[in-house]
């Protein structure tokens, strides 16, 4: 199959295809992309570089630099009175610092 006919393909019928292969692990948590990235050999180039889903690991220093983002972003929507969308950014970056706490005890531990 070349690579057209594999993002044609429903993400069910890329998991069969993919089970034929034998040797795949972790079909279910695969997005489409990585599916047509594992059954065309590498071919298709994956925009997440590896990781997979918004759950992926992130180092401390994107944590850091997200939260900055985000701060900037809050502060710019505080200036046009948008209420709803600080608290967006506020429970975002509650997200974040929460999960970079996490991963400052685990380099600790």
């Amino acid at each position: 199959m070349d690579l057209d006919d594999l993002k044609k393909m429903t993400v069910a019928d890329l998991r069969e295809e993919a089970k034929k292969l034998g040797d795949a692990t972790g079909l279910a948590a695969m997005k489409k992309d990585e599916l047509v990235q594992l059954l065309s050999g590498g071919a298709a180039e994956s925009p997440k570089s590896g990781r997979r889903g918004k759950n992926a690991r992130l180092s401390r220093a994107e944590l850091k630099q997200r939260i900055r983002a985000l701060k900037k972003e809050r502060a710019s929507a505080g200036e046009r009175m948008a209420k709803s969308k600080v608290e967006q950014f506020n429970d975002q970056l509650r997200l974040y610092r929460r999960r970079l706490r996490r991963a400052a005890r685990h380099k600790a531990a």
